[in-house]
């Protein structure tokens, strides 16, 4: 997510709306009229906390924690932590947190009688010039204090919100990392059978047993939607579109094109291998299944394929035997060969009763299965051939 934060803090920043702080009163930074008079120097320091949290698909560009410092020098700082970007790592190498975000001065003052602290804020250029600079005036209640703040979502934007903030005299938080370990948000993954992460651009997507398909971009869920999968096939539908997919012996592959409201596109490109192709839980009949168009597999099988050519039905059974039937016309039909099954590398080895083990192989795109059978004394003594599409292996991982 950290790789598309600068593009889409911009793009947070265009679709936003502008607000005003409750009560703020923008003044030339330095003005002190209104009914102020000064009070003795400072020999307090306060320390004051909120947050900003609206939710929605760009909560990591505009949620944010505020830590706002008044020392016995008279000095301000307001630090900003962007808690719904999930880093919680310390403030000295931790991207979300930006410290002396806005920076001033403070004094106590009377404020048209009452006491109160006036807190001076301004984004501070490296040059000593200040950008949207405004005074505020905190109250205390109970030994309380409260005050609401302007605050840029972005600096040097102007789209502002609001930020609500209570304080005290003295410290609430030793540091910036006892500030950020206050606040942070720890993410919880969506349940999934499936998880398949983009090729670039910090996509995931979750896959879940009740048909269900969800896609993140870091920690914000862009889209949401189902999948329809076979023995052989595999359809996404995400947003109400659906999405191609490509099947190949490899596994699937799709794209996700992530649109930024027409601002911009970000193609998430998902390569999922066969073996997770194979764990996602089947939701329709549909498809070649066994060599039975559609149909339903008797109890115990797992899988049955065919060579017309020699009227032969190769059986895989779930407890892992198998046996090849062959029909001889009006003299009936014979197993003529059995044995056991097993499944490793995306192989499958048969071992017959007699003779020597033989393996599966991919022959463009299909699940193959070949060997040469000799039965009756040689009345039988031929080639036979069965095939299927290659996700079929996926039968044999989920057994």
């Amino acid at each position: 997510m950290k790789k598309l934060f600068t593009t889409l803090c911009v793009f947070a920043g265009l679709v936003l709306t502008a607000c005003g702080g409750a009560n703020k009163e923008s003044k030339p930074a330095g003005d002190s009229k209104g009914g102020d008079s000064q009070q003795q120097a400072n020999t307090d320091s306060y320390q004051f906390w909120g947050k900003l949290e609206e939710g929605g698909s760009f909560a990591s560009f505009t949620d944010a924690a505020f830590l706002l410092n008044l020392d016995v020098q008279g000095k301000t700082t307001l630090d900003k932590y962007n808690f719904a970007s999930y880093d919680a790592s310390p403030a000295a190498s931790n991207k979300s947190y930006i410290a002396s975000y806005m920076s001033g001065t403070w004094k106590a003052v009377k404020k048209e009688g009452v006491d109160a602290l006036q807190i001076k804020l301004a984004f501070v250029e490296d040059d000593g010039s200040e950008k949207d600079s405004a005074t505020y005036y905190a109250y205390e209640s109970d030994g309380v204090y409260s005050v609401d703040l302007t605050v840029a979502l972005v600096k040097g934007q102007s789209f502002t919100r609001t930020v609500s903030m209570t304080g005290q005299k003295g410290q609430k938080y030793a540091d910036a990392d006892a500030f950020i370990q206050a606040y942070k948000k720890e993410f919880v993954e969506p349940e999934s059978v499936v998880k398949v992460s983009s090729k670039a651009n910090d996509g995931v997507a979750y896959f879940q047993k009740d048909g269900k398909v969800l896609v993140y971009v870091g920690t914000n869920n862009v889209a949401n939607g189902t999948y329809e999968k076979t023995a052989t096939s595999l359809k996404i539908t995400l947003d109400g579109k659906e999405v191609e997919v490509k099947l190949s012996q490899t596994g699937a592959t799709f794209t996700y094109v992530y649109d930024l409201a027409g601002y911009q596109t970000i193609d998430l490109v998902f390569e999922m291998p066969i073996a997770d192709f194979g764990k996602l839980p089947a939701t329709q009949q549909g498809g070649q299944q066994g060599g039975q168009q559609g149909g339903q597999q008797a109890e115990g099988v797992l899988l049955e394929l065919k060579d017309e050519a020699n009227n032969a039905v190769l059986t895989f059974n779930s407890d892992k035997t198998y046996k090849i039937n062959m029909a001889f016309g009006t003299y009936g039909s014979f197993d003529v060969q059995k044995g056991t099954w097993a499944f490793a590398n995306y192989t499958v080895t048969l071992t017959p009763e007699s003779g020597a083990a033989y393996s599966s192989t991919v022959k463009e795109g299909k699940f193959v299965i070949e060997t040469h059978i000799t039965w009756g004394g040689g009345q039988v003594d031929k080639d036979v051939h069965f095939e299927d599409a290659q996700t079929v292996i996926g039968k044999f991982m989920a057994n």
